[in-house]
């Protein structure tokens, strides 16, 4: 005997089914089914072991997408294999770039937004994220010096420049590096220091190196044993010197004192001479003033003595005569003179 289903049981409990659902993708998804995820690729140089459908892709530290698949692209004709890499950008993460609030932005203008950026030097790079499992994600950096170089392998979605990744770069270093070269010149490095080792002469020559080590050893003892006392010499004959400088700082205070002393009463003696020869010097003034006076031809006491002198010459004059006519007539004296 079969049970009638209840159709109101069935119906709630396809509701139900359908609410987890919504639930589940709100949920686990973060409500990233409503959102226009801007999808971008990329083309990276080497190979991209590590990186999976999930990885996240940063910039500066900052989640803001994800890698959504990973192709693989064969050019018959030249050989070439590529790996195309494309990334869903988190559609929030590009209102936020033009810094405006409540803006939904559409698929053109997204698009434009990001050819300005990778214009302005945006472009990816492979970053390893974990050392031991090498796991890697992709990271965007601004860099305007790099050039863009694109592939255009799918013209359906915007292309990223791409760079070299820190981990290809050191791949690509390791193969330039001569290892087989290398190795056989150390292995015959090492096979010629082990012979000359074991030869009977080099361990002479090693002995008398270390016998010359020791030597210096000794000297070098010898000589912090003679130092020590010469530097205590050395301290005491330096104290001394100190001693005789500041006596000798004392003195010549002293000397600087007197000095000063005598200094002020040389000035002194010397402004009471100055302004004795400076008094004797108006007086000599006056005086030459004086016989200035008396010299000049137009002083009336110049013509008075001129006038003196000529009667004195004349008085002088007739003396003479009446002495000369008293020696021929000294008769004249007691009879007076005869004319």
């Amino acid at each position: 005997m079969s049970v009638k289903a209840n159709p109101t049981v069935v119906g709630g409990f396809v509701i139900g089914a359908i609410i987890l659902i919504v639930i589940s993708f709100l949920v686990l998804g973060s409500g990233r089914f409503f959102k226009n995820d801007m999808r971008l690729m990329a083309v990276f140089p080497g190979t991209v072991n590590g990186l999976h459908v999930g990885s996240p892709v940063l910039f500066r530290g900052v989640n803001i997408g994800s890698v959504a698949q990973i192709k693989l692209y064969h050019n018959h004709k030249t050989q070439q294999s590529l790996v195309p890499v494309y990334i869903d950008l988190k559609q929030e993460v590009m209102e936020l770039m033009i810094q405006e609030d409540d803006t939904n932005l559409t698929e053109e203008q997204a698009l434009e937004l990001m050819v300005d950026m990778i214009k302005a030097g945006l472009h990816a790079r492979l970053t390893l994220e974990n050392l031991i499992s090498g796991r890697q994600v992709v990271e965007f950096e601004f860099d305007e010096n790099i050039p863009i170089e694109v592939t255009g392998i799918d013209k359906k979605y915007l292309e990223i420049p791409t760079v070299e990744s820190e981990l290809d770069k050191l791949q690509n270093l390791f193969k330039t590096i001569p290892l087989k070269e290398l190795t056989e010149s150390l292995i015959v490095t090492v096979t010629e220091i082990n012979k000359l080792f074991a030869n009977k002469d080099s361990k002479e020559i090693f002995n008398n190196i270390n016998s010359a080590i020791i030597g210096s050893r000794q000297l070098i003892d010898n000589l912090n044993e003679q130092v020590v006392p010469l530097a205590n010499s050395t301290q005491e004959r330096l104290t001394e010197v100190q001693v005789l400088l500041k006596n000798t700082e004392m003195q010549l205070t002293e000397t600087l004192v007197e000095l000063t002393k005598l200094s002020s009463t040389v000035n002194k003696n010397l402004t009471n001479l100055t302004a004795s020869a400076t008094i004797a010097f108006d007086k000599s003034n006056v005086v030459l003033s004086n016989m200035n006076t008396i010299v000049d031809e137009k002083s009336s006491v110049r013509n008075e003595l001129d006038h003196s002198l000529k009667e004195l010459s004349r008085a002088a004059k007739s003396m003479r005569v009446f002495t000369e006519y008293l020696e021929r007539h000294p008769e004249a004296l007691i009879k007076g003179k005869k004319y």
